[in-house]
């Protein structure tokens, strides 16, 4: 699973991602490789040696180290789930726990009541990692997982469940 996370939470802007290719290509056309990516890595050692980073780069599946000499070190570190808790603020103690705590959700995204409350409160993934595996924060998934809430809503309403709808995590 953390080795996995990574490439779930690499959203970066389309037109970004193209500039940066262009470049990537133009420099290994010229002979001149100034830009690298390494993917599923991470940085071991960064010393600063006057004019240059050099960094140290472990790749997380081969074990390989690279050592490179750079002007620039950009760390792209990913993603963090909301803190459901501080999203549910006064409703939070409300709900239904797991063994370790954490808020329990259902398939449908309806958080599981606890206690008093009756009510329908249901999250649009970002934090349901933990009840829905990794793809649940999945942008590509939106739809579906809107459609699921829908009609969780709606079939409850039919059934004569109370219901309150709430943000997004």
């Amino acid at each position: 699973m953390e080795y996995h996370a990574n490439t779930n939470y690499s959203v970066v802007d389309l037109e970004l991602i193209d500039d940066l290719y262009r470049r990537l290509y133009r420099e290994r056309v010229l002979g001149r490789e100034r830009l690298r990516f390494f993917h599923a890595a991470r940085a071991t050692e960064v010393v600063e040696t006057g004019d240059v980073v050099r960094t140290t780069v472990e790749s997380l599946s081969t074990g390989d180290k690279t050592v490179l000499d750079a002007d620039v070190v950009v760390y792209a570190t990913g993603y963090r789930s909301a803190d459901l808790d501080a999203e549910l603020g006064s409703l939070a103690p409300y709900v239904g726990r797991d063994a370790e705590g954490r808020p329990r959700i259902e398939r449908d995204y309806r958080v599981r009541p606890g206690g008093v409350l009756s009510a329908g409160v249901y999250v649009q993934g970002g934090a349901t990692e933990h009840t829905h595996g990794i793809t649940s924060s999945l942008l590509s998934n939106n739809a579906i997982r809107s459609g699921e809430i829908l009609d969780s809503v709606v079939a409850r309403r039919h059934s004569g469940l109370a219901l309150v709808a709430s943000g997004q995590s």
